[in-house]
């Protein structure tokens, strides 16, 4: 029986997920740590879920479409916030690390609740054009991790178009690699905190 190669795209982006995780989120501040846990954790949970789906566990249909507005709500927003933290070297404390999940979790309620999975496709967009504006504040002042983030913010840009790329490949496919790399290079904006471009 052949192997769907979507296994190994989504097995790839969640193991980078993983790695990512441990490698570069140890020097961050507690609850910063926290925010930048979401927005990895979030995605890394989306290809799991198809991961499982791919290997013939029967799972709800539900699942991956609720897994899918983690990342498109929660996920985006905490990147935002998590991102801002980095940029302005802000050490996040309670009020914004709750205020961000309950933001999160209050779009992803309305989301699975009232069935419009559609405003996952405007949030995501406008979290990750606030996030790209943050960035500019950081090549100001000549940060490497701004840089990186900028890249990141690409590579989410790209993994939302991926019907739309000429490479002969599945769209699902291009989509977790471009993810993959989108990971990565926010392990190397956490890894290039405090390094000068210039």
């Amino acid at each position: 029986m052949p192997i769907n190669p979507n296994l190994f795209s989504n097995l790839t982006l969640c193991l980078t997920g993983i790695f990512v995780f441990y490698k570069y989120l140890s020097r961050q501040p507690y609850f910063n740590r926290l925010l930048w846990s979401i927005f990895l954790l979030t995605i890394s949970l989306t290809a799991f879920t198809e991961l499982l789906m791919f290997t013939g566990l029967r799972l709800p249909d539900s699942f991956p479409v609720i897994a899918l507005s983690l990342e498109r709500t929660l996920g985006s927003i905490a990147v935002v916030s998590a991102t801002w933290c980095l940029i302005m070297r802000y050490k996040s404390g309670q009020f914004l690390f709750y205020s961000t999940v309950l933001i999160g979790l209050l779009l992803f309620y309305c989301i699975v609740w009232y069935h419009v999975e559609f405003m996952g496709l405007i949030i995501q967009p406008l979290c990750l054009i606030i996030t790209l504006l943050i960035c500019c504040l950081g090549l100001a002042g000549k940060q490497t991790s701004a840089l990186w983030i900028i890249f990141s913010m690409m590579f989410v840009a790209l993994a939302t178009k991926s019907r739309e790329i000429p490479i002969p490949m599945s769209p699902l496919d291009i989509n977790r690699y471009m993810m993959t790399l989108a990971v990565l290079c926010s392990g190397r904006a956490l890894r290039d905190e405090f390094k000068v471009l210039f």
